[in-house]
């Protein structure tokens, strides 16, 4: 027996009178929606028919009360014409006149009407209520929840309910042998069976990986769901980010999203103690000379660790065990609820929340193993840099042998005793000295269980770091306390966290040390100060070869602690099945001390006086904040069509830090660092305070709309206030708005039945920034360490700008997603627009006003790409727990600057000044390269050929000639993707690829040119030797190697490079329900082992981590349930 909802439409074939409908019908709901009345809940029926058909009568009842009616299609064809005439009576009284002498009946359960056969209520069984509750795994309500029928037949019912406000429904079935269908967004649909249910039922619903995209988590308190928001997101869950690796979140994300990108440190690669550089759909800032030192990097996005803002260096720190969803906010109307705080985009954590029941335990051990990736490295053996430093005439007298015969005899000696050392085979390989194998450990435990009015969960972290620097390292440990207690309406949780960390650097100094250290220097006494004393080939420069295994003997220390605590409280209250009011509160503080001192016998200190000898800094930074917000939230579905949801929220955040520091200078030689030995502080200096108070407020309002499912719209208007900008312009508004069309809900896709889901988009809307420090508007003093006659005078500091304006960013976003074949094929691709309109800049005023680092606003910075995702099954069979799964991601995008008019022609000069590489023009990019266009090597000469701006050839350099050459953006960037799911096993690979990328390669400037008579007592890289010119006639890359002459930035040194990385490498199996794990006490049990950038083939040989190598890791996880 077939059952369907008659849904007649009126105006069939008429377009315009459709849209006309739906127009009138629109303005009724919203005007309901004011008015906050349902005409429904009073329903009054007027009729007026003779010998009407039933059908036609039930259809005009419909129309006037928004009921729905279920019937078999036969029924109608047997009942009787109806007389009838009534005014504004009820429901019930216009049903019973009309069906009354019928063979049928029908029966009200909340707005529908089930139409059944009379005979029905002799034969069929007595109807039997049933009550419950729908929960998620911690135990609170799910509102909004779908409860349908499935009879015993297994015909599933198109009669549904959903759950009220306290997740809690009533629905009456015709048989006990009936199974309910519960389903929520994000979660497995549960079957229960009511042959067994005694008493009220509990649904407990539990979180489907696979569900997970579908919901938005936004840190405000909404959930959401994605078939009915307009905004660009990106959800996962806290299994997918452990499938990539164990270490952290931001190793995960970056192999999970194509827009979550992390920028390579070159200088610093895989330091422990570095905090990584993220970037989501570019940058919006182009300074960060307006950072104090408790600002973050303004191109960073906002993080929220359960709704609340955080520090990087707090999500760095997380235990990866303790997530247990992330979302990440790309656009104006996903992340317009933090407005002047979005333009860099928002990354959402939720940590796992406690779950009601017996007390479970459950235990996470993670090990890591890292070995120093030295591949790019490419530096000469002994004998190539002795016979380098033969060719480049480092032993031959400049004068001549002839002016000064002692100088070329001393030359010919030296090289003679390097010689002799070579031939005996001494070829001393440094770069594996001051690098080790590192070992990492990481310890958790966390306990939880409750009822379903409290809850508890307590947790406890340590993990000890050993960077791939002998004596680098971190150590660092976290523990939780969190609690929930609901009762009737009220909802109150609790979440207490303490933090701390230490961490070291390496004594062996700088890893650049070791690279540049000659090779046929011996290594075998470590308490030589120099490795040999020489003079230059003019017989006037002294060299001391300082031995890079020196300092790290002495009792250097350079290192930094942290202790942390912070409560969040939130407080929930359900005013109504509608309506919703929530607020929470954050306090936090932190202590960071950071301790560096240098042994008086450092080499460093070789020309200082014995009064200068040895240093010692000290800093402390206290911070305080705390953060309120209140929010009501409406939500009403009017008619089964019409969903509204509204939102009205406040914030408010305080944060003050205050930082202490000093340095002195001069110890005695057997000094361990205790500052009261020191003899004076740093020539020039005093004990240093900084002070930073920092004020936000904002008010937000928003609204979401959704008709049918099928069109979507979005709206958020929020306003905000901060002490960071001019103090004129304290306030600024921000506006979103967003459509969307889930076209798969359309009737005429019916019939494409290989389509599951197919949603269009688009939305537009303003976000800001204030990753800048909080004096930019204002001026600041200090004292003077002199006194006349007049007192002790005060210097400016710092100019502030009262009128300096908000940097907002007006962005656009296209996207679409698409799922087809049965879930198998997933498309989502997102086209976005982001311009940021005025920039902030700092600036160097004319020399004359004296000052520097004005901050000011000056062009803006346009910002245009895409980013794509697409998976595909080959094997989907989720029911069986089989699945595999291809996968690539892609990025591209392309940053302009307009607007200046050659106002920054301050900062062109000063990395110009410096050879910086960066250059602030209309029409160009902050990625773009800089450097003179080169020709490359004469043949006959071996020097460079310049290409003038004129288009002439030339030898000489010329700083006018500077043109772009090049750009870091890469043209494409993503991920390969290869996952098998096989029963309880699993696997993964990531592969990391970048195309048409541009690089400067630093060691083609500094080790292969650009070596002074002072560079040649350094190593260098092989091509110094082997591809230099030698001789006329060389066809070359490099210029004359006797040329020791400074070599000018150009085009020669940047390549374009195409780059494929092993990214993530994964395997693992989780055993459940098995009899031995029973017998030791064991739920369950997971084994996961990884392995991380574990190989890299680049069209560029570049040296990678200067002065931290990077890293290779294997790693291993273990989890037990108890």
């Amino acid at each position: 027996m077939n059952f369907y909802m008659t849904f007649k439409r009126r105006f069939e074939g008429n377009a315009y009178a459709n849209i006309i409908l739906k127009l009138k019908l629109t303005l009724i709901v919203w005007m309901t929606v004011i008015l906050q009345v349902s005409a429904t809940s009073y329903a009054q029926i007027t009729l007026n028919e003779k010998s009407a058909r039933l059908e036609n009568v039930l259809q005009k009842i419909k129309r006037q009360t928004g009921y729905d009616f279920f019937y078999n299609s036969d029924m109608l064809n047997k009942a009787r014409p109806i007389t009838i005439v009534v005014n504004d009576v009820s429901v019930e009284e216009a049903l019973d006149l009309c069906f009354k002498n019928q063979p049928l009946s029908y029966r009200i359960e909340q707005k529908t009407i089930v139409v059944r056969y009379q005979t029905e209520r002799t034969l069929a069984p007595r109807d039997i209520n049933i009550t419950g509750t729908i929960v998620d795994e911690s135990g609170k309500p799910i509102p909004g929840a779908t409860i349908r029928i499935k009879d015993s037949s297994q015909q599933t019912l198109s009669r549904l309910i959903v759950s009220n406000s306290d997740g809690k429904f009533s629905i009456t079935v015709n048989s006990e042998n009936d199974i309910l269908l519960v389903s929520y967004v994000g979660y497995k649909t549960q079957e229960v069976k009511l042959k067994s249910i005694q008493g009220p039922l509990i649904v407990r619903m539990e979180m489907s990986e696979t569900a997970m995209k579908d919901v938005v988590i936004t840190g405000t308190g909404i959930t959401r769901n994605k078939n009915s928001f307009t905004g660009a997101t990106a959800s996962y869950t806290g299994e997918q980010l452990k499938a990539v690796g164990n270490q952290n979140l931001i190793q995960g994300l970056r192999a999970l999203d194509p827009s979550f990108l992390q920028l390579e440190n070159n200088r610093l690669g895989s330091n422990p103690n570095e905090l990584p550089n993220i970037e989501i759909r570019g940058k919006t800032s182009i300074s960060s000379t307006l950072q104090d030192q408790f600002a973050s990097d303004p191109n960073q996005p906002l993080f929220i660790l359960d709704g609340f803002e955080t520090s990087l260096r707090t999500i760095v720190d997380l235990n990866i065990n303790r997530i247990g969803s992330v979302t990440i906010l790309k656009d104006a109307a996903s992340t317009a609820m933090y407005g002047s705080k979005a333009s860099n985009g928002v990354v959402v954590i939720e940590t796992v929340k406690p779950k009601p029941g017996q007390m479970r335990l459950n235990y996470s051990s993670d090990f890591n193993v890292e070995a120093p990736d030295l591949s790019g490295y490419n530096m000469m053996n002994a004998e190539e840099k002795l016979e380098f430093e033969r060719l480049s005439g480092r032993y031959t007298y400049f004068l001549g042998a002839n002016s000064y015969p002692q100088g070329q005899i001393y030359l010919d000696s030296i090289y003679n005793v390097r010689l002799a050392e070579v031939r005996r085979g001494v070829n001393t390989y440094w770069l594996n000295e001051p690098v080790q194998t590192g070992f990492s450990q990481r310890h958790s435990i966390y306990a939880d269980g409750g009822d379903q009015s409290l809850r508890y969960g307590v947790g406890a972290t340590y993990k000890k770091t050993s960077g791939t620097m002998k004596g680098s390292g971190r150590e660092d440990w976290a523990g939780n306390v969190d609690l929930t207690y609901r009762r009737g309406r009220f909802n109150i949780s609790n979440q207490l966290y303490v933090n701390g960390y230490k961490g070291d650097e390496s004594p062996y100094g700088s890893f650049a040390n070791f690279v540049n250290a000659n090779p046929y220097y011996r290594k075998d006494n470590p308490d030589a100060r120099y490795l040999e004393e020489s003079r230059d080939n003019t017989f006037i420069n002294l060299y001391k070869v300082t031995n890079p295994l020196y300092n790290a003997a002495l009792n250097s220390i350079n290192s930094t602690k942290n202790f942390a605590i912070q409560n969040n409280l939130q407080i929930i209250v359900d005013l109504s099945q509608d309506l919703r009011l929530q607020g929470a509160v954050q306090l936090q503080k932190g202590v960071t001390t950071g301790l560096k001192f240098l042994s008086p016998l450092h080499t460093s200190f070789d020309n200082a006086s014995i009064f200068e000898k040895g240093s010692y800094n000290n800093s402390k930074t206290d911070n305080f904040s705390y953060n309120a917000n209140a929010m009501l939230t409406y939500g009403k579905v009017l008619n089964e069509v019409h969903s509204l949801t509204a939102n009205l929220r406040t914030d408010i955040r305080h944060s003050n830090n205050q930082n202490i520091a000093f340095s002195v200078v001069g110890f005695p030689a057997s000094s361990n660092g205790n500052p009261s030995f020191a003899y004076s502080y740093q020539p020039d200096s005093r004990p240093a305070t900084a002070l930073s108070t920092a004020r936000t407020n904002s008010i937000l309002a928003s609204a979401n709309y959704a008709y049918d499912g099928r069109y979507l719209a979005d709206f958020s208007f929020r306003y905000d206030g901060s002490t960071a900008f001019g103090s004129n312009k304290k306030y600024s508004p921000y506006l979103s708005g967003g459509i969307g069309w889930n076209v798969h809900r359309e009737d005429f896709m019916e019939s494409v039945d290989w389509i599951g889901t197919f949603r269009l988009v688009a939305n537009i809307g303003k976000t800001g920034n204030q990753n800048f420090a909080s004096v930019s508007s204002i001026s600041t003093y200090g004292y003077d360490a002199y006194i006349n006659i007049y007192g002790q005078g005060v210097t400016l500091n710092s100019l502030g700008n009262p009128n300096l304006k908000w940097q907002n960013s007006v962005q656009t976003n296209l996207g679409t997603d698409l799922v087809m074949f049965g879930d198998k094929l997933a498309l989502n691709v997102n086209i976005y627009s982001k311009k940021t309109d005025p920039l902030v800049v700092a600036v160097d005023l004319p020399s004359s006003t004296g000052i520097k680092a004005y901050p000011m606003n000056a062009g803006y910075l346009d910002t245009k790409g895409f980013e794509a995702t697409v998976k595909y099954s080959l094997l989907y069979r989720p029911e069986d727990r089989v699945i595999w799964t291809l996968g690539l991601t892609g990025t591209a995008y392309k940053s302009t600057y307009g607007g200046f008019n050659n106002r920054l022609a301050s900062l062109n000069t000063a990395q110009q000044n410096s050879k910086g590489l960066i250059r602030y023009k209309d029409g160009y990019g902050p990625q773009d390269i800089w450097a003179v266009l080169s020709k490359g090597i004469d043949p006959s000469t071996g020097q460079e050929i310049f290409l003038r701006s004129d288009g002439q050839y030339t030898f000489t350099y010329n700083t006018d000639d500077i043109v772009k050459v090049g750009s870091e953006q890469p043209q494409l960037e993503g991920v390969f993707s290869n996952t098998l799911v096989y029963k309880g096993f699993n696997m993964g690979v990531n592969l990391r690829y970048i195309l048409g990328r541009d690089v400067f390669n630093s060691a083609l400037y500094n080790k292969v040119e650009n070596i002074d008579v002072q560079g040649l007592e350094d190593n260098q890289d092989k091509r110094a030797l082997y591809d230099r010119w030698k001789r006329p006639g060389d066809i070359s890359q490099f210029k004359a190697i006797s040329l020791t002459t400074e070599t000018p930035i150009s085009s020669r040194f940047v390549q374009t490079e195409n780059m494929l990385s092993g990214e993530s490498i994964s395997f693992g199996y989780t055993f459940q329900s098995n009899g031995w794990l029973k017998k030791l006490g064991l739920s369950s049990l997971r084994m996961n082992g990884y392995a991380n950038d574990i190989f890299r083939f680049s069209t560029v040989r570049r040296e990678r981590g200067i002065e931290y190598p990077f890293a290779r890791s294997v790693s291993f996880s273990l989890n037990a349930g108890f």
